[in-house]
């Protein structure tokens, strides 16, 4: 396993003196997918939008008014009910984007702040999600769970919501992932997550753990504030109680640091291990994204959508330190 990065320093002249501006490239250690580290000072500041959550629920779909009437129904495993548990509601997505595509409601409020995100509410949601794995057919699936929170991270809904998307179709990144982790076993004989661990862990990008589950800055990041979590148990729908609370707690953490740098926006995803082999694991990611407010901006561009290279402007190491300091305290 390598951690391959290539410099690159750019002259400008700013105010009649010139000065050295960095830029990391960065190749992710499994797949070689490369990411842009440019280092600039960067203003995080989210501006109001106290209307925009007043305003939306009167349409919302996913409030408790509305949800038992509008959602869309499962005739096949859910048998045209909504499963409920704690305040989590699970359904099908209205525009589905697989075979088999939902949509799990967190939350009974429109809107949360990142501190205002629990533990149970991620818990009682991946339950759900573990009963409806635990009814689909047998054969070969690629099963995604992703979550996108505010407009600057992709949602057009604000009420707080996971998508689950299970395809006989990989995605193209978790085709990636899937083929350079096998071959990765093949030549090593461990997962490729277990040996990342094996590397990172008490390094300058190790954060630290939650019940059965540890913690990393993502080397090469895809978004800012990149984190990755790594479980003890590999696949999902098998994943007991402690290692699904190891999954929220962690979450919590973060968001809790999301909010404390001025954050309100993210994505996350789950790359599920299960029917795909012993050379896969599940693995987590969480991405911020640049703050929702009144004149937010999105940080998705030309870079990601043709080039598919990520381009951030925070050093993993300088946030991994970050967090690692106060971890125990989130």
């Amino acid at each position: 396993m390598e951690f391959r990065k290539e410099v690159e320093v750019a002259k400008v002249l700013v105010g009649g003196k010139v000065e050295d501006s960095v830029v990391e490239i960065r190749y992710d250690p499994l797949t070689l997918q490369t990411s842009r580290i440019v280092k600039k000072s960067l203003s995080i500041k989210s501006e109001g939008f106290e209307e925009e959550i007043e305003n939306t629920k009167s349409w919302c779909p996913f409030c408790n008014e509305r949800i038992e009437e509008i959602a869309a129904r499962d005739p096949e495993i859910m048998r045209g009910e909504l499963w409920k548990k704690g305040e989590a509601i699970l359904f099908s997505n209205i525009v589905p984007y697989s075979r088999y595509s939902l949509v799990l409601r967190l939350s009974d409020q429109h809107f949360l702040n990142l501190s205002e995100f629990t533990e149970k509410h991620f818990f009682d949601g991946f339950k759900l999600i573990q009963d409806y794995l635990g009814k689909l057919p047998e054969g070969k699936l690629y099963i995604t769970i992703g979550m996108n929170y505010l407009k600057s991270a992709g949602s057009s809904i604000m009420h707080p919501h996971i998508q689950v998307v299970i395809s006989e179709s990989s995605t193209d990144y978790f085709a990636r992932m899937d083929w350079s982790s096998l071959e990765f076993m093949e030549s090593n004989g461990k997962d490729f997550w277990v040996a990342l661990l094996e590397k990172e862990r008490g390094g300058e990008r190790y954060i630290g753990s939650t019940e059965r589950t540890e913690w990393l800055a993502a080397f090469a990041p895809k978004g800012f504030f990149h984190f990755i979590g790594i479980p003890e148990e590999r696949t999902f729908v098998d994943m007991s109680d402690d290692q699904l609370k190891g999954f929220a707690s962690g979450i919590v953490k973060i968001l809790k640091y999301y909010e404390r740098r001025g954050l309100n926006a993210f994505n996350f995803a789950f790359f599920c291990a299960d029917r795909l082999g012993e050379h896969f694991r599940t693995n987590f990611h969480i991405v911020a994204r640049t703050p929702f407010g009144k004149f937010y901006w999105c940080d998705v561009f030309f870079s990601k959508v043709f080039h598919d290279e990520s381009v951030t402007f925070f050093v993993p190491e300088d946030y991994a330190r970050e967090l690692k300091d106060i971890w125990n305290s989130l």
